[in-house]
């Protein structure tokens, strides 16, 4: 007779209470112990744009509606004046939410939306505890089990990305609902003799929280097929066909959470227009795609099995033509869930966490095209099953044979296993507390990551290092060119961060080349026909900026630094009438910058304030010295009457230029003509 029937739980209901209570208690502080280190970590990666700047985030009553209705990469261009086609790309509506209402507490508060992350996880650990009690109840020491596969999975390095990002919080919200909707399928009846108590109860609450999960990230998708593994392997436990034995209550929670998919799917074929799967394939034809999908998924197995710091770059070498890797890759698929499929039929645990594995890995392994091809955070929630198996087997290893299991001397083999994983997962946490830090390491480790050279670029142009933004994206452009990878390559954005290296370099013409370029990738963004206009201001082509900058604002009205440099062109034109609201309006906001305080003050002198002309460049040359504004300067105080302060702006501006430029002779013929 199997083990499961020969031997039952021992523990008096307080006992068991108790023990429940014990291993939750133990699994948090391990949870908040190990990942303590994240919690020094600052919002890097994305989390600037889509929490600090607002881009992935409820803004107004009306984005609401657009987190419901578009994509996720349509919804972050909803202020670049491009519409994003809603059917392409991921849909994570209660992520969205999730930020929105977190940002509403914390503001820009790293350390609490760190420390939500990680009471996401501890949370998801205790569910997979919970539901490993259930599954393992009718086995000897399943209990114990359950907790140490808890305890493993809390602090694999694995978790990592996931957790000490702030932007894997769409992974910890679908795992967290994922999972406890499990959990209360688990308290469905399992038989048709069960005590049939709150059954609706529980089928409402499992509709909402699958709801929720699905509504998270797209990964929920999965969730029918995995409560169908659940419902299987619980009834093969109790001794039944493992399908037919399903119980009604069951199969009725496993329509009901069938139909919340389709009812999804639904909505987002009417309202989105799509299931988001696009066609962004990085092989040439489907069938190459599924070898790089097999390679890519032994990948994503030795990141589970072979636990070390994570990996975030996403380049992936990929099939160009099928070979020995890819005939090999699938024979050991084959392999693997051919005795996936035995140990099930022998209702193995070990066989079940396989299972596990195989399908919450199946939507990431890039089967199904998407702009980031590989990603290690979608090992989060499918490594529990690989856990769950190793340490079941482990455990049994360690059984003396024929003789009691001395309670908790298992902690002899699991212990140190905890403290080593332990460790490196502190230590990779430090990782994420650096946005600089994290995309060098990567770089160092894969020089194809396109996706850290733009980061790096961004930075560098943050802290004013054109150059170096420049030498990064000139070789996240040749990575690009690279056909035997994938990896994202948001080429919009990518040649604009081009051409505003070379804007500052001044490099007029060559930015303008990488806008055009930028436009040409995304056409009508309103941030890319800005800085055009911007480049072409700089070759004094202002007829065209203004055509730029006016495309700029009917792309996007509320454009303020484009209205703002309307205005420059505007002034530069001599139609200073047109320019001067545009330009005052710019300064009350405090967007005023030299160029503007320049053509302001022209305007104001056009009009005769030559006070209000002083006090626009001062300003300007306060931020940067510049000749002839220096001696326009001294001319406007001239005509203040204000001689002595007119001849020491005007020293100034001889001093300053190497020979002098025609405005400024005409300056000084104009001072001497002064008794």
């Amino acid at each position: 007779m199997p083990e499961s029937r020969r031997h039952r739980n021992r523990q008096t209901p307080e006992q068991q209470s108790r023990s429940r209570r014990k291993h939750i208690i133990w699994l948090s502080l391990l949870v908040l112990v190990v990942y303590a280190s994240a919690l020094g970590g600052d919002f890097v990666w994305s989390d600037r744009e889509d929490l600090l700047q607002g881009e992935y985030r409820i803004t107004s009553l009306a984005d609401l509606g657009l987190a419901l209705s578009t994509s996720d990469e349509a919804y972050r261009l909803r202020d670049s004046g491009v519409t994003g086609d809603s059917s392409v790309g991921s849909w994570q509506p209660l992520t969205i939410i999730s930020n929105s209402l977190s940002w509403a507490l914390w503001r820009d508060c790293a350390f609490c939306f760190h420390l939500e992350n990680i009471l996401l996880h501890a949370l998801v650990v205790i569910g997979l505890y919970a539901l490993g009690r259930h599954l393992l109840s009718r086995r000897r020491h399943g209990n114990r089990v359950a907790a140490w596969a808890a305890a493993v999975y809390a602090v694999h390095p694995a978790t990592v990305p996931s957790v000490a990002w702030i932007g894997g919080r769409n992974y910890l919200l679908a795992a967290l609902f994922s999972i406890w909707s499990l959990v209360i399928f688990t308290r469905l009846q399992a038989t048709t003799k069960s005590h049939q108590g709150h059954v609706n109860r529980w089928l409402g609450i499992l509709a909402l929280g699958t709801l929720a999960a699905m509504l998270a990230d797209g990964m929920a998708y999965m969730l029918p097929l995995v409560a169908l593994l659940v419902a299987a392997y619980e009834s093969g436990e109790r001794g039944r066909t493992a399908l037919k034995g399903i119980s009604p209550v069951r199969l009725r929670a496993l329509i009901l959470v069938l139909a919340v998919l389709v009812l999804l799917l639904i909505y987002r074929s009417l309202v989105l227009g799509g299931l988001g799967l696009g066609e962004n394939h990085p092989s040439i034809s489907v069938f190459k795609n599924i070898g790089t999908a097999l390679r890519h998924f032994w990948g994503l197995v030795e990141l589970a099995a072979l636990p070390s710091e994570p990996i975030i770059s996403d380049a992936w070498r990929i099939t160009l033509r099928w070979g020995a890797g890819e005939v090999a890759a699938l024979l050991g698929l084959l392999l693997v869930v051919a005795a996936t499929l035995v140990g099930l039929r022998f209702r193995h645990p070990a066989a079940f966490g396989t299972a596990w594995f195989l399908l919450w890995l199946l939507p990431g392994v890039g089967i199904f095209p998407g702009e980031h091809y590989h990603n290690s955070q979608a090992v989060y929630l499918a490594l529990w099953g690989l856990v769950f198996a190793l340490v079941f087997a482990l455990f049994r290893l360690w059984r003396p044979v024929g003789r009691q299991l001395m309670p908790g001397s298992e902690a002899v083999v699991f212990v140190p296993l905890i403290l080593v994983l332990g460790v490196i997962t502190g230590f990779s946490n430090a990782r994420w507390w650096s946005h600089t830090g994290l995309f060098e390491s990567e770089i160092a480790s894969d020089p194809h990551y396109i996706e850290g050279r733009v980061e790096l670029a961004k930075l560098a142009l943050e802290r004013q290092q054109p150059a170096a933004a420049l030498n990064h994206m000139l070789a996240a452009i040749e990575a690009s060119n690279d056909t035997q990878y994938a990896g994202y390559w948001p080429a919009s954005q990518g040649y604009r961060l081009l051409g505003r290296a070379q804007w500052e370099l001044e490099l007029y013409e060559d930015a303008k080349g990488s806008f055009y370029a930028a436009l040409e990738a995304t056409p009508g963004d309103a941030r890319s026909l800005h800085w055009l206009g911007l480049a072409q201001l700089s070759t004094q082509d202002f007829g065209a900026a203004e055509s730029s900058f006016r495309q700029a604002l009917d792309a996007r009205p509320a454009f303020a630094d484009a209205e703002a440099d309307l205005g420059v062109a505007l002034a530069a034109q001599d139609r200073f009438s047109e320019a001067h609201p545009l330009l005052a309006q710019a300064m009350q906001r405090g967007l005023g910058n030299p160029r503007r305080y320049k053509a302001l003050a022209r305007t104001m002198i056009d009009a005769g304030d030559y006070e209000g002309a002083a006090q626009q460049l001062s300003l300007s040359l306060a931020l940067r010295e510049e000749p002839t504004e220096r001696a326009r300067l001294a001319w406007v105080s001239w005509k203040l009457g204000r001689g002595e302060q007119a001849r020491g702006h005007l020293d100034m501006a001889l001093q300053s230029e190497e020979q002098t430029s025609e405005y400024v002779e005409w300056v000084r013929v104009q001072l001497q003509q002064t008794p």
